[in-house]
């Protein structure tokens, strides 16, 4: 072993057993510079060192979200449990007798979250779902989401792999076993992958009953995003994803450069899915009401302030004059003096006039409980003072309000509030109270 001597500075330094040479600590070569070496790379010991350290970094920090949503999962599914233990937290006193009480309770939970949290409803209960079904079902995965070397994305494809089966099922140790092996060393592609093959495996007999599951949740999702344009999603089965795939490709393949079509594959395929969606020149066309603003100097083209398509916001002018023009009538949303409809109600009328509604949902946009998106010209128009209290139909104590929140709010103890520039503002029982910015 080498021996330990004394310099003439009065430094530490070793014996080399093999060379018979010294070497002073502060000569030593650091970790780094033996990765470097070894590495050897064309760039300076600092970058080198900065390269390694943001590496670190990044790596740390995704280490640090896994936790935090780990534990985030676990506050919502607690916060969602207590309040299905004790529906009073929320719940009116005559609503604790109902066979709903427990549900409601943990709706009323549920929405709580996503004002505070700014996130869907549905996304809170899927996560406190999510959170169970790791928790219960899959602990050792559960283990290294919690520890962080399992990112959420990973975590959600085992909780989906896993909801299929009930609790305490003997098989759920074998797919826990296998995903827990490979979870955090994957992608995510590869991990579902896995999975699926594992419960191909597991439940052999059950496949059918599974894709029937399945299918029973097949539906289409439309997000809008920028520059006026929109992604239509459609969540179907395999073999009908692809009879729709192969005839959109055998359409565009026939259409593709025939005379002088400009127009691409992927134009070609999105322009007939549209067709056949719309039914475009057929008798069963689709016939909907969308509301457009057009400010009237716009549409002479004396102005350039933007229309707004109700429920997704600014479009393009020349979309929307051309939506004036193909109009086979419309509705004029500037005031007439004269000619206006009445807005003010005495308390002899309950239900509110059209004009009402037709205001209130351009006014308002969406369902005014904070975090709600749901369209406000589908929604309920709500008296936030009840009308068998005292309340009149007059627009200051009229809201849109989507069925679910509607409900809700009669059966909790929630309390709206309009504010002096539309906005409401909804009090909870737990003492917060939660407001969205007026409408864009």
């Amino acid at each position: 072993m080498a021996e330990m001597f004394e310099d003439s500075t009065g430094g530490l330094g070793l014996v080399d057993p093999i060379e018979g040479s010294d070497v002073a600590f502060d000569e030593l070569p650091s970790a780094l510079d033996v990765e470097l070496e070894f590495a050897g790379v064309a760039a300076s010991f600092d970058v080198f060192a900065e390269l390694c350290t943001a590496l670190d970094e990044a790596e740390q920090a995704q280490f640090a979200v896994n936790r935090a949503m780990a534990a985030h999962l676990d506050a919502v599914r607690r916060a969602l449990e207590v309040a299905a233990s004790e529906p009073g937290v929320y719940l009116r006193p005559e609503q604790l007798r109902s066979p709903e009480a427990n549900e409601l309770a943990v709706r009323a939970a549920a929405t709580e979250l996503s004002m505070r949290l700014h996130l869907p409803v549905g996304t809170i209960r899927g996560r406190a779902h999510e959170a169970t079904v790791l928790r219960e079902r899959l602990p050792r995965v559960w283990a290294s989401f919690r520890d962080g070397t399992v990112a959420y994305v990973g975590a959600r494809v085992a909780a989906d792999a896993a909801a299929g089966f009930a609790r305490g099922d003997a098989r759920l140790a074998e797919l826990d076993d296998e995903l827990s092996a490979v979870i955090g060393t994957v992608t995510t592609t590869r991990l579902r992958q896995l999975a699926r093959t594992v419960l191909a495996r597991l439940e052999r007999e059950r496949l059918e009953a599974r894709h029937t599951r399945a299918y029973a949740d097949r539906q289409i999702v439309v997000e809008h995003g920028d520059d006026g344009m929109a992604w239509v999603s459609l969540y179907t089965s395999q073999v009908d994803a692809a009879r729709i795939g192969a005839r959109l490709d055998a359409t565009a393949h026939r259409d593709v450069g025939v005379g002088d079509e400009p127009r691409t594959l992927d134009q070609l395929r999105a322009d007939a899915a549209v067709a056949w969606l719309t039914g475009d020149g057929t008798p069963t066309a689709a016939r909907v009401e969308v509301i457009v603003t057009v400010p009237c100097l716009s549409l002479a083209g004396a102005d350039d302030e933007a229309a707004t398509l109700d429920g997704v916001g600014p479009i393009d002018l020349a979309t929307a004059r051309q939506l004036f023009h193909d109009a086979p009538s419309f509705l004029r949303l500037a005031v007439d003096p004269i000619t206006s409809a009445p807005l003010e109600l005495d308390r002899t009328r309950y239900r509110p006039t059209k004009a009402q509604r037709l205001w209130l949902a351009l006014t308002h946009g969406r369902c005014t409980r904070p975090g709600c998106d749901r369209l406000a010209v589908s929604a309920d128009i709500d008296h936030l003072h009840d009308w068998q209290h005292d309340g009149v139909s007059n627009p200051a104590n009229l809201a849109p309000s989507c069925r679910g929140d509607h409900r809700l709010k009669h059966a909790t103890r929630f309390a709206p509030t309009k504010n002096p520039d539309e906005t409401v503002t909804w009090r909870s029982p737990t003492g917060r109270s939660y407001t969205d910015p007026p409408p864009f």
